[in-house]
């Protein structure tokens, strides 16, 4: 599935909200996480879903919980000091709506983030994660030319953006 960031939206009923980032989302989000994330979290650190979603959520300076339009928690996105990340279920993009939706306030969420940190924020991306990094380089991040990372020495690259 692609992440496309252009077109006009019409509302299908799909749409996403903020919602307060709790433990009961964040284990939803650990037992529903999309492959692509599973793949990412194993590769880089040798973390299980449920181990990467609670220590994100856990050590966050700032986390915040994206929820369906009914409050199903669909992902949970953070800063822990000076690196952003997000970690969601299929249906974070399983629609148009939802996709260029979290491309436009994406772009506001870093901002927050961006400001909170006081300094450059970035993290690491899994280079065979296409879709993500068409989104983070929508968002006006930088990714760099991917290196050897994580137990496995698989390819990261990393990404940041200055204010």
């Amino acid at each position: 599935m692609r992440v496309d960031c252009t077109g006009d939206r019409k509302s299908t009923g799909s749409a996403m909200k903020w919602a307060d980032a709790t433990e009961e989302a964040a284990l939803h989000i650990a037992i529903r996480l999309r492959e692509e994330d599973k793949t990412e979290v194993w590769l880089s650190h040798g973390l299980t879903p449920t181990e990467a979603v609670m220590w994100s959520w856990s050590e966050s300076d700032l986390c915040r919980c994206i929820a369906s339009a009914d409050g199903e928690p669909l992902a949970l996105t953070g800063l822990v000091r000076n690196r952003i990340w997000l970690l969601g279920t299929e249906n974070l993009t399983a629609t148009r709506e939802r996709r260029l939706q979290l491309c436009k306030e994406g772009r506001s969420w870093v901002e927050t983030c961006l400001e909170r940190a006081g300094m450059a924020i970035g993290n690491d991306v899994y280079a065979k994660n296409t879709r993500s990094i068409r989104w983070l380089k929508h968002l006006g991040f930088e990714v760099a030319t991917p290196r050897p990372m994580g137990p496995c020495a698989e390819l990261f690259s990393e990404f940041w953006r200055a204010a």
